[in-house]
């Protein structure tokens, strides 16, 4: 995901390079923005309720994820 592209409300995908296994494939809506445009972090509501916090490389777009 772009970095500019971050902001709350999009719907996510995390990364399948993610490195903590339990959370690759997971979906979420970003809830808010850290740090600079360029280089953003994330809170990430995951569809089973975990928050958990993201850099923006970390994800991607659910919506391109799905080849929509």
């Amino acid at each position: 995901m772009i970095s500019h592209e971050a902001l709350p409300g999009v719907r996510v995908r995390v990364s399948h390079d993610e490195r903590r296994l339990e959370l690759r494939g997971m979906v979420g809506t970003v809830e808010t923005c850290f740090g600079h445009a360029d280089y953003a972090a994330l809170d990430v509501r995951l569809d089973d309720g975990q928050l958990v916090l993201f850099w923006h490389h970390q994800l991607e777009k659910a919506d391109e994820a799905l080849g929509a």
